[in-house]
């Protein structure tokens, strides 16, 4: 007999599970040299895409929206590069494992559904999910709470048994417009002043998680 899952974990992916800003840097770069900009660096990436209320087509490409043909060189240089350049942070598969037959795992992510499926595939642990949702699939991307509202919907779990976990601002502030438990994940690129739950490892996150399962 099937144990019924009652409690819900939404995980951030990039810089939560994956660590991917590397190959994210690269293929910025790659646009951005076509543009005649000087690269960034890894660091600068890592701070802007976990800041809220930041126009990072201004940031990145100094031009006002993304341009159709950026986000095409973007995805050409990023599907053919990050394999080799994306890893799971340690010991994430083994947390998956166990916290998948307790709960359901799905993800919430500002990149696309079609990045966030490419990533979770190549590392070997899509299976683990329940649902995938991207930016693309929701009216706005995280700090808004809709793709959480999403989730929720989808899996059929109440505020109080959902959680997120994540590594910026903007899934901190994604749980709270929803009204949901959040961990902040401290090994991952942004920080945070004010969560109340923090996970130093994903070892001290598992425990935490532990404790509302």
């Amino acid at each position: 007999m099937t144990m019924k899952k009652e409690v819900s974990i939404i995980f951030d992916m990039d810089g939560t599970l994956i660590d991917s800003s590397a190959a994210m840097t690269h293929s910025v770069n790659y646009v951005r040299n076509t543009l005649g900009l000087a690269p960034i660096a890894k660091e600068y990436l890592e701070y802007y895409i976990n800041q809220p209320d930041q126009h990072l087509p201004k940031i990145f490409y100094n031009t006002d929206e993304y341009d159709p043909a950026h986000r095409a060189l973007f995805k050409e240089h990023y599907m053919h590069f990050s394999p080799s350049m994306i890893s799971l942070y340690p010991d994430v598969e083994e947390l998956l494992h166990v916290l998948s037959e307790k709960a359901y795992l799905s993800i919430a992510t500002n990149a696309s559904d079609f990045f966030a499926r490419h990533m979770l595939q190549e590392l070997n642990i899509i299976d683990y999910f329940s649902s995938i949702v991207g930016a693309n699939n929701v009216a706005e991307p995280k700090p808004s709470p809709l793709m959480v509202y999403h989730l929720m919907e989808e899996l059929g779990s109440a505020p109080s048994k959902t959680i997120l976990v994540g590594d910026s601002i903007k899934d901190e502030l994604a749980a709270s417009n929803a009204g949901i438990r959040f961990i902040f994940a401290l090994w991952g690129y942004g920080t945070s002043e004010t969560a109340k739950l923090r996970a130093h490892t994903i070892h001290d996150l598992l425990k935490l998680l532990n404790t509302f399962i």
